[in-house]
Parts: C-alpha cells; structure tokens; sequence
C-alpha cells in the first residue's frame, strides 16, 4: 500500500490499497488505524477534505471494522 503525506495537525500520511479496499491512516501521535471495506470515493473525498481530522471523525472512526 503506498502512503502519502497529507496537510493536517494531526494525522501524518494515509494509503489505500483499491484491490482490498483497506485503508490506512497514521497518525502524529497515536497508532495506526487500519479500515476495511472503504469505498473508493471515499478516500478520495478524504483527501480533498479540507480539514483531514474533521473528515476522520465524521466518516471514518469507529465505522469500516477490519
């Protein structure tokens, strides 16, 4: 899964494998979180989100268990 570098105060680079549909987010200060079944639009409205943790909180965290 290659990883990019995003613009956030929090979270670090994310990556997503489109064959698996898993995604991953690391964070600045906390442990890598691992998402399972994501829509591929998903990710990408991800990063054209303006604020990446606000995204996080509202679409991703604690939804698309692995």
């Amino acid at each position: 899964m290659q990883m990019q570098a995003v613009k956030s105060s929090t979270i670090e680079v994310v990556g997503y494998d489109k064959d698996s549909r898993k995604m991953r987010v690391a964070f600045k200060d906390r442990p890598v979180q691992e998402f399972c079944h994501v829509p591929e639009q998903l990710f990408s409205d991800f990063l054209k989100a303006r604020s990446k943790n606000r995204f996080y909180k509202r679409h991703l965290q604690n939804l698309f268990p692995c």
